[in-house]
């Protein structure tokens, strides 16, 4: 079955099984009243399925080369998380066919092409875009089953410990719902088959820079530095643009702000 198809599949489950999986998350992890009581059992977070659940990366292994050291740090409560071990759950089908099948595309699609938009077509920058979309709606799955526990400046918070990390941010004004409304817009990305509108959001950089650099804002950007493949992407899941070199305006004033902090 060729990725195409893999990722139609995939599109397709994830729209049929949307409301089950919001619904699990928003009354598993977001609903703090059932914090105490026991928790539903885990299922998938593309399809569902309760069974074979497995451990899927949030960010694919490949990209920061399999390095068990390199981290990064939550910004809400200060604590340092290594990528090796940030996974959410997901089906055997889902992760090791379907998810398999994008990541080893697009490992193949930067491995194959030079580190300019030039060098991909529309279909390719699509299959990007649908990749990088799937990691930002992993981490809004993450930071919706993961709860503040601690501060690294103040210890151990009671009142804060077992709120999830999505609900704890400012630009959200700490909302619960807004924490649900964003989830449900990540989720609706991925399940969209055309990204023609979108084409101009996403950035492809030359890099020679030699360490891996990620950062991300959820339902905002996503930045993402691949130095084996002297290449960086830079995507704005919301934002569209005219033309690519708008696109490209934006996204280097985001870039080095990033980089000169």
């Amino acid at each position: 079955m060729s990725v195409d198809k893999k990722i139609k599949s995939l599109r397709i489950l994830a729209r049929k099984n949307s409301i089950t999986i919001i619904n699990h998350i928003k009354q598993t992890h977001i609903a703090r009243a059932s914090y105490n009581s026991t928790k539903a059992q885990d299922l998938c977070m593309f399809c569902s399925s309760k069974n074979n659940l497995t451990k899927e990366h949030v960010i694919p292994r490949w990209t920061f080369e399999n390095c068990t050291k390199r981290f990064f740090t939550t910004k809400i409560n200060g604590l340092d998380q290594t990528y090796n071990k940030t996974t959410i759950p997901a089906c055997s089908d889902c992760n090791n066919d379907r998810l398999s099948s994008l990541e080893k595309y697009i490992n193949n699609l930067f491995l194959q092409n030079g580190p300019d938009q030039n060098y991909f077509s529309a279909n390719e920058l699509s299959n990007i875009i649908r990749w990088l979309e799937i990691i930002d709606f992993k981490f809004q799955v993450l930071n919706a089953k993961r709860v503040f526990t601690a501060s690294k400046e103040k210890g151990f918070i009671p009142y804060l410990a077992d709120f999830p990390l999505s609900v704890l941010r400012d630009n959200i004004n700490y909302s619960p719902s807004k924490a649900v409304s964003e989830l449900r817009r990540s989720q609706s990305r991925i399940t969209k088959k055309s990204k023609s509108l979108n084409l101009n959001s996403l950035v492809v950089l030359k890099t020679l820079n030699k360490s891996f650099h990620f950062f991300h804002k959820m339902d905002e950007f996503i930045f993402i530095e691949l130095p084996q493949f002297n290449l960086a992407l830079f995507y704005f899941f919301k934002r569209t643009f005219l033309t690519i070199h708008e696109g490209q305006i934006e996204a280097m004033k985001i870039i080095e702000q990033a980089y000169n902090r």
